[in-house]
């Protein structure tokens, strides 16, 4: 019997989009025919009537939509999330969000601005076709909780662990690993773990589903250290490959 039963082993689209906005770092707005970079933490935050936007006070972005008439000023938000280690074709999914952008109550420092865009449509791009996540699931969506500490797990079990990533291509299908010239942890959350398996000209992502879902980062370890305890007792993983994870 699986273990994993009916319950999830990966992200829904509402809660993929929430933890890429949560871990980001940077972000496109366009608006205005203008586009505009934005880079540092937190840029991103939640209210019950959008989503907050935390930009430097003096940015033509801001001014601008300030002076927008009517519903407010037209914007599209685009995030590219991409894979921590280096790997082949590494943007793991894009997110782009539109909507109109008003000015928000608050500013979050002398040198901040606060910005509230009313999202009208969300799409979530992992290499195929855009997945649309309706705004109001996107809203009570929570982020994963590893998002923002998945990049130093994935490079400490790359530089610490690869006896690690080894045991566990181990519970793949043996034809999965055929003709693969380099694995590579590829994606990190709590329901499990993507190895990125690399040929010659292209490459597979495999998901191996943990157990359990993992509460926080403190888990990791032990929710990996299970899934290679059960594997002589409970066969072979179920696993899901795609072009994305």
């Amino acid at each position: 019997m699986d273990s994993t039963g009916n319950r999830a082993v990966e992200p829904s689209p509402a809660e993929r989009v929430r933890s890429v906005l949560g871990a980001a770092h940077s972000l496109t707005v366009l608006a205005n025919s203008q586009q505009h970079d934005l880079f540092g933490p937190d840029l991103v935050g939640f209210a019950e009537d959008g989503i907050r936007l935390r930009t430097p006070a003096d940015i033509r972005l801001v001014r601008e939509t300030e002076h927008a008439a009517g519903p407010g000023m037209p914007a599209l938000l685009q995030w590219t999330d991409l894979a921590p280690l280096a790997v082949r074709q590494r943007v793991r999914a894009q997110v782009r969000i539109t909507g109109w952008l008003h000015p928000a109550d608050g500013a979050t420092g002398d040198a901040t601005a606060a910005l509230l865009l009313e999202p009208r449509q969300v799409a979530l791009d992992t290499g195929g076709a855009d997945t649309l996540v309706d705004p109001r699931e996107l809203a009570a969506a929570e982020p994963d909780p590893i998002a923002r500490h998945e990049s130093g797990l994935l490079l400490h079990l790359v530089e610490g662990h690869q006896d690690h990533v080894a045991a566990l291509t181990r519970l793949l299908d043996p034809y999965l690993m055929l003709g693969v010239a380099a694995v590579t942890p590829l994606a990190l959350d709590r329901h499990g773990i993507v190895l990125r398996l690399e040929h010659h000209r292209d490459h597979r992502d495999v998901r191996l589903p943990f157990l359990e879902p993992l509460l926080d980062a403190e888990q990791v370890g032990h929710r990996i250290h299970a899934l290679l305890a059960a594997s002589p007792r409970g066969g072979r993983r179920r696993t899901r490959t795609s072009g994305g994870h």
